[in-house]
């Protein structure tokens, strides 16, 4: 005859209830808000029939839940325009599980609970992998397992230890896990991509520079991208992270020129083992000669943007082949897909080289919108003034130093003719007026340039060992072509505000402008914390999210292994597989615990001067130690008779795991006796 399944108790109903919470919470930084609320509601029901001890709902009721969270669902369905995506997915998974726990009454039901509970635990992963998470995701796997353990034998809570079983089982596995983590050949790119219901918005530089648009991104302290820089840090003049090159210009808003964009090819690559000597000063200081510095390499690490391009220390000349990266003659590095999750890749930069211009590109270089008089004729004045275009440059930065410019977030409003407007009336401006006013000087008086966008700056963390820019270190310059020079780097706010470049942009400007950027660089023990709280999430970044074939390549490299890395997987692994034999070989048989519990109190007799003799019997030696001690003699004899009666008598299995708990109270009584 089949056995009628076992029912569950109060308390494991609200195990099981804490446990599902525990595993949904992390969920609500990315499901939709109409399931987390249908979720939160749900939660919050089953919470009051447990507290209650309330019946749990008929089956007619739930039906009616499920068929509205499948209204809810089909609702955002084709909000989105049909895409079930993951996000959906997995609401809909998190939101049949709590009906599930709805109607669970016996032990197969819990079961089905729990295994549920280890899917929506990874569920977590296809979001993004933060190394908190990945923390908390086992911590609440043990507690899975071990809820799981005792679900199916309650009467193993009086008599096995879970936490030091599931610790051994850990330190089994984690030699394991951590050999083909290391070893396992790795692939440059993922198999495949999950689909997201939402797009993410586009953050950070856009392809397009008017005023205001680079200012806007000063209040944000969100992470733009990490680097580490071999041979140490780079002189603050040396951290232009280039983007995009500018060329258009319609009298109010620059852009790229397209058909430039799209003549690109593969960019060279770097070998898995790429080094670079130490970083020269500057890669394009403007002070009348050209760098003649070394090429540097580099690691960053960019944060999701929905962008295409990729940013480069200054003049970028190769770039890790798994980035599958183009590049075109401007030094524009490109991605075939808008950069949606994080991307870590390996670059080097160098001097530019020196090149000729073709007519094509001095034409681009010098074209501009008609309008802004005054800004020509002072250009004008320059040209005919000095000969060497080096010359005008210097001009046009000795008008922003001399004149009485402000570098400010809040500018005054402009006039029709922005130029003229900007360097005439208004002289205040972020560095996107700067950029733009200059290079607009610079083609009037018959000098070729152009704007560049990116970043400029960065918090060096001394304890990651590796950069921090954020969206506030948005930046834009200018580039002039000079003859025999090529393209030379000129930051025309360096002129008006030399801190910008030499501390950052909270340095440059009012408390009061830029109060978000400064109170996260304050000095102080709040910035080492958040300094050690970045290596860590940088450290994990780099050698787990981001551990790819180059890493793989890298490390194997230091540890002298080479491209032996099957071979030494196969090794590894083998040597594993016999140490878990050990285990097996020298396994004694594990001693009763009710006899285990009796040596510990032989042991703790014996510390106290009652030491049992070999042929002494159980009785007899309570009875003498009672004597010997008889401020705990009631403590001795309580032990000694359950002793007696798990070690002798008979008793059901079902008794057995109370009398064996009740033996360790005793124990533990004793001790605390004995100790005083």
């Amino acid at each position: 005859m089949k056995p009628s399944p076992r029912t569950l108790a109060h308390e494991e109903h609200g195990l099981l209830l804490g446990q599902l919470a525990l595993v949904l919470a992390p969920q609500a930084r990315s499901l939709p808000v109409t399931i987390s609320v249908l979720l939160v509601l749900l939660m919050s029901w089953r919470w009051l029939l447990w507290r209650q001890r309330a019946p749990l709902p008929s089956r007619l009721m739930l039906a009616l839940i499920a068929g509205l969270v499948i209204l809810v669902a089909a609702a955002l369905v084709w909000q989105s325009g049909g895409n079930m995506g993951r996000d959906l997915s997995v609401a809909l998974l998190g939101a049949f599980v709590v009906l599930k726990l709805l109607e669970s009454r016996v032990l197969a039901d819990a079961t089905l609970v729990t295994q549920l509970c280890f899917y929506l635990l990874l569920s977590l992963y296809l979001f993004d992998q933060p190394f908190w998470l990945a923390l908390y995701s086992l911590a609440i796997a043990a507690w899975l397992l071990r809820n799981w353990l005792f679900l199916g034998h309650p009467e193993a809570r009086g008599y096995l230890a879970a936490w030091p079983l599931l610790g051994r089982l850990v330190l089994i596995g984690l030699p394991w896990a951590l050999l083909l983590f290391v070893l396992f050949p790795r692939l440059d790119r993922p198999l495949w991509r999950l689909p997201q219901t939402e797009t993410v918005a586009a953050t950070g530089i856009s392809d397009t520079m008017s005023p205001g648009s680079v200012s806007q991104l000063t209040q944000s302290t969100e992470v733009a991208l990490r680097a580490d820089v071999e041979g140490g840090p780079l002189p603050a003049s040396a951290l232009y992270w280039r983007a995009l090159v500018l060329w258009q210009f319609d009298g109010k808003t620059w852009r790229p020129a397209p058909l430039r964009q799209r003549h690109a090819q593969p960019a060279p690559g770097l070998p898995a083992t790429d080094e670079a000597p130490p970083y020269a000063r500057d890669l394009g200081e403007m002070a009348g000669k050209a760098s003649a510095g070394d090429s540097i390499s580099y690691n960053i690490t960019l944060e999701p943007n929905q962008h295409q391009w990729l940013f480069l220390l200054d003049r970028g000349q190769a770039i890790d082949p798994g980035a599958g990266a183009v590049v075109n003659a401007d030094g524009e590095f490109f991605t075939s897909d808008p950069i949606d999750q994080r991307l870590r890749y390996r670059a080097r930069s160098a001097p530019a080289k020196a090149q000729a211009l073709d007519l094509p590109t001095r034409q681009l270089a010098l074209a501009l919108p008609p309008g802004n008089p005054r800004s020509r004729a002072l250009a004008t004045e320059w040209a005919e003034q000095y000969a060497d275009p080096a010359q005008r440059a210097r001009a046009a930065l000795r008008l922003f130093a001399a004149a009485p410019f402000s570098y400010t977030l809040s500018p005054a409003p402009l006039g029709r003719e922005q130029v003229d407007s900007f360097l005439f009336d208004t002289r205040r401006g972020f560095c996107e007026h700067y950029a733009s006013s200059f290079v607009f000087l610079m083609r009037a008086a018959g000098v070729p340039a152009r704007v560049i966008t990116g970043y400029q700056g960065g918090e060096y963390n001394p304890i990651g060992g590796n950069y921090i820019v954020r969206q506030a270190d948005a930046h834009a310059w200018a580039e002039i072509w000079l003859e025999g020079r090529g393209w030379v780097r000129v930051d025309p706010t360096s002129a008006v505000a030399p801190s910008r470049v030499e501390h950052g942009i909270d340095a440059a400007l009012e408390a009061s402008e830029i109060e978000a950027l400064r109170a996260v660089r304050d000095p102080g023990w709040l910035r080492d914390l958040r300094w050690g709280m970045d290596g860590m999430v940088y450290t994990w970044q780099r050698w787990v999210l981001q551990y790819d074939r180059g890493q793989q390549s890298r490390l194997m490299q230091q540890l002298g292994i080479g491209d032996s890395v099957p071979q030494a997987l196969l090794a590894g692994l083998a040597t594993l597989s016999l140490l878990v034999l050990v285990p097996l070989v020298l396994r004694r048989r594990q001693a009763d615990p009710v006899q285990a519990l009796y040596a510990r109190f032989c042991r703790d007799l014996a510390r106290h001067g009652c030491v049992r003799g070999p042929a002494e019997g159980p009785q007899d030696f309570a009875a003498r130690a009672a004597r010997r001690l008889p401020a705990a003699a009631q403590a001795v004899q309580d032990f000694s008779e359950r002793y007696t009666r798990l070690r002798y008598g008979r008793q059901a299995p079902a008794l057995h795991s109370g009398e064996l708990a009740g033996l360790r109270q005793a124990l533990r009584r004793l001790s605390r006796q004995l100790a005083r």
